[in-house]
């Protein structure tokens, strides 16, 4: 039986991937940003400005991204 978190995992990727932020990629490419997310979610972390950080740094640490931060 597939849980909640699969399905939330499954629409967040189609999601991120609709961004195409690097043209091309493979569409695990942002897995790891995917997990990230659903990390802070899934324990109650849910302030927007917490969540805004969480992209913006693992959009520039791991990927190497330079968001214009109104793109976030």
């Amino acid at each position: 039986m597939k849980t909640e978190f699969y399905f939330w995992e499954k629409d967040l990727r189609k999601l991120i991937n609709s961004w195409d932020l690097i043209p091309g990629a493979p569409s695990d490419e942002f897995d790891s940003l995917n997990h990230t997310i659903l990390s802070h979610l899934n324990r109650g972390e849910a302030d927007k400005y917490k969540k805004f950080n969480v992209l913006r740094i693992e959009l520039i640490t791991y990927y190497g991204l330079l968001p214009n931060d109104n793109d976030i």
